[in-house]
């Protein structure tokens, strides 16, 4: 049976929304097992009170966990015992387990993964990557949106070809289009980095790597001018989450304004966490980092995610 690993704790709204996510994802998806890792008396307790079978499940104890102000390289001291570091050595280590979910320290996750896990080989560094909509009605992926803000023009590269393979699995999208966030489409804008950067993307889309198609800017993310979009974390969290702002302040002005089926439309755009999550690309098995403040629909949509892109 395929398993799938859950990270219970340090999300903002506790275990128990995480449990209730779980509860709902094993109706939605029976084939598969539960590895739950976090204080396991309450989440039986949980589960029995819900009247879900316990034995369906498999539990590992426990109750540290790194919280969010906590610094990245917190898990390498002492931390052991932490949720996010037993998490990750089970999936490292159980043959039945496709991937893990959590909703805690992003650092920390992405450092235990390149040190617990392990990255694919030739590859130095995980990419971060989200998905946005986009007005033809699909989704343009980000690649880094936060996980590494000091990189080379190769990472960019690797990116990018890691982006183009995920939109693959998750979209069935034969042949993406790969662009370059940048300051203009014309070839050679941009720091040296991006210039540099374009000139192995393009070579890359030469040799039929990828499909590259030149540079992008920011409102070509909206737009769908390209599947996947390619940028450094620091660029692309601040893109990330200047778009989670307007989303949440485009709704709170036209609410009261527009009838509920319009509403409904514009809640499937900008509500992130009954879409899925940022999955770490380039990760030996998948790690999808939910939304610190996870609710129970994001379980069930990141847990039908990780089936996706698992293969």
């Amino acid at each position: 049976m395929k398993k799938v690993i859950i990270d219970l704790l340090g999300a903002d709204n506790g275990p128990e929304e995480l449990l209730s996510g779980v509860v709902k994802a094993a109706e939605k998806f029976p084939s598969l097992g539960f590895i739950l890792v976090g204080d396991e008396s309450a989440a039986r307790a949980f589960l029995k009170k819900e009247g879900v079978s316990a034995p369906s499940f498999e539990f590992i104890r426990a109750t540290d966990f790194i919280s969010n102000h906590e610094p990245a390289m917190a898990i390498f001291k002492g931390r052991d015992e932490c949720s996010t570091a037993k998490a990750l050595d089970a999936l490292k280590c159980d043959e039945d387990v496709i991937g893990l979910l959590s909703a805690g320290n992003t650092g920390a996750l992405m450092v235990g993964s390149i040190f617990r896990l392990g990255l694919k080989d030739g590859l130095k560094a995980p990419a971060l990557s989200t998905m946005l909509p986009n007005v033809k009605g699909g989704m343009t992926t980000l690649v880094d949106c936060g996980a590494n803000v000091n990189i080379d023009a190769a990472n960019l590269v690797d990116f990018a070809k890691l982006g183009s393979e995920f939109v693959k699995r998750m979209f069935d999208l034969k042949d993406p289009r790969v662009a370059l966030l940048n300051v203009g489409r014309e070839e050679g804008k941009g720091s040296p980095l991006y210039v540099q950067a374009y000139g192995l993307l393009k070579t890359a889309g030469e040799n039929g790597e990828i499909h590259f198609i030149g540079n992008a800017e920011g409102y070509d993310i909206i737009t769908g001018y390209a599947d996947v979009v390619v940028c450094d974390g620091f660029a692309g969290n601040i893109v990330l989450k200047l778009t989670e702002a307007v989303g949440k302040t485009a709704l709170s002005i036209v609410e009261s304004k527009v009838d509920p089926k319009t509403q409904d439309k514009l809640k499937d755009l900008f509500v992130f966490n009954e879409r899925g999550g940022a999955t770490f690309l380039g990760t030996k098995k998948p790690v999808i980092k939910m939304h610190g403040c996870a609710n129970a629909d994001t379980v069930v949509a990141c847990t039908g995610q990780l089936l996706k892109v698992s293969g």
